[in-house]
Parts: C-alpha cells; sequence; structure tokens
C-alpha cells in the first residue's frame, strides 16, 4: 500500500500509552551530509519531552531504536526525503523513501502526524499518466509524485493485435522516434482502432485506482489521435516524446 493510500488509516491511528512517532526528514543530495545530524537533534528533543513519564520514556526509547537499526540498513535507498510513522507497542511500522522534499519534523504523540502528507497528497494526487508512442502507449499509476504500476499495450501493425504487459515491455524501453518516423496515412486506422480499445482499458484502470487527473504525455500526432479515441478527456496534454524515459522524466513532465 502506497502512503497516498494509507493516510486515512493513518488519521485514525491513535496510541495514548505508548506514542506514535513521525517523522519528516529531508535527505535531499544538497544537505544529504546533514540529515543525520538532523536526526539526532530531533531525537533529542522528543526526548526531553518525555523524561518525566517512564512509561512514554521506555517507548520511545525503543522506537528509537528500531528507527535507526532501519536506517542503517536502508540508507542507500535514500531520495530527498525520508518518512516515518511508527507506533509503542510493537504496533505500525513504516519507512518511506520518497522524492518530494519535505520539511523537518520530529512528533511523538498520541497519534500521527499527517499534515505534511496529506499537503503532497492534495499537490500530487493520485494520477494516471499516459505516454503515447503511436503503436506502444504506456500507462502509469502514480501518487505522491512517485510511480507506483506500469503497464505497457503494445500494436503489432503485421497482426492488427495488440498485447498488454505489467511494467516494460523491451519495446517500451527503445525510443519512439522510429516509431513516429515510419507513422503515416496509410495505418491510421489500425492505430484508431487500437487506441479505441484502449479507452475501456483505461476506464477500467481510472475507476479502480480512483485517478484524480489524467496526464496524456507525447507526440502531437498520436496524443491528438488518442484524445479523439478516449471516452473521458484529459487534465493535462504535454507534448513531449518520452519513449524509453526514466520514471523522473516522466513525473517531472507531468507535473511541471
Amino acid at each position: 500500500m502506497g502512503l497516498s493510500a494509507e493516510i486515512k488509516q493513518l488519521k485514525k491511528l491513535e496510541n495514548s500509552e505508548a506514542g506514535v512517532l513521525s517523522i519528516y526528514l529531508s535527505t535531499k543530495p544538497e544537505v544529504r551530509s546533514q540529515w543525520k545530524t538532523h536526526l539526532k537533534n530531533g531525537f533529542k528533543q522528543l526526548e526531553q519531552q518525555v523524561e518525566g513519564n517512564a512509561e512514554k520514556h521506555k517507548a520511545f526509547q525503543e522506537l528509537k531504536g528500531k528507527v535507526e537499526q532501519e536506517l542503517k540498513h536502508s540508507e542507500p535507498r535514500l531520495l530527498r526525503s525520508l518518512v516515518v510513522f511508527a507506533e509503542g507497542g510493537d504496533g505500525l511500522f513504516e519507512v518511506h523513501f520518497l522524492q518530494l522534499d519535505v520539511d523537518n519534523e520530529f512528533v511523538y504523540g498520541d497519534s500521527a502526524s499527517t499534515s505534511q502528507l496529506e499537503n503532497l497528497d492534495r499537490k500530487f494526487p493520485q494520477t494516471g499518466i499516459v505516454v503515447a508512442q503511436t503503436e506502444t502507449v504506456t500507462v502509469h499509476n502514480s501518487s505522491l509524485g512517485e510511480i507506483d504500476e506500469s503497464w505497457v499495450f503494445e500494436l503489432d501493425l503485421d497482426t492488427d493485435d495488440w498485447r498488454k504487459f505489467q511494467g516494460r515491455s523491451a519495446k517500451g524501453q527503445a525510443s519512439s522516434s522510429s516509431q513516429v518516423d515510419q507513422f503515416d496515412n496509410r495505418k491510421e486506422k489500425q492505430i484508431r482502432r487500437f487506441y479505441r480499445e484502449l479507452s475501456a482499458e483505461l476506464a477500467k484502470l481510472h475507476k479502480d485506482y480512483g485517478w484524480s487527473e489524467l496526464v496524456l504525455i507525447g507526440h502531437q500526432r498520436p496524443v491528438n489521435l488518442l484524445e479523439d479515441e478516449l471516452d473521458m478527456k484529459a487534465d493535462r496534454v504535454v507534448n513531449k516524446n518520452l519513449g524509453g524515459a526514466e520514471h523522473q522524466q516522466v513525473l517531472q513532465a507531468a507535473f511541471e
């Protein structure tokens, strides 16, 4: 489950006895050398807050140890930020590495601190990102500025059949420049039929994942044809050739 789907559960989380630890920590490259110091100082401030409560102090020490142990093994996974929600008494323990920026925040209380997470969710809602490459269409399910799942739909122009892949196919990883060059009027009927059939697939994904937005990315011609055949309207259209692009490039184009 991604962070976006967890927000409702986190808002219900309460533990007045052992407490809930919430951490938002910037680990972006330009401050990468400082995150350990910020973490140490944050823990120190929280420890001072519970010094007069033996039960809470013990629970906090246990949570602190779990976080420190986890980060020893996970440091290579650091991106731009670290988000932790940990419940005392062997309850919830979640560590997330995000490509989004956060403000440093350390909270130990009876419930989780979700304000920053909710703000990020509003800025980067559950979104369907469709990258059109003429006879190859890649669909990404995105939340909180991250791509959670991807599907590739490929049309075989020789047989007029198309296939669906989970993740990336070899063809989907290649640049679409050759596909665009070979796109001519003779193939338009095949492409339109392919896109028309994809419309039902996209509608199902839209419903299943609760997309708040739909973004189309690609060269103008295939994107325009795809728009014509879809039963839903895109919230944004980005005319860029991103065939074979890394996820971060796709996300940047979708949300810039």
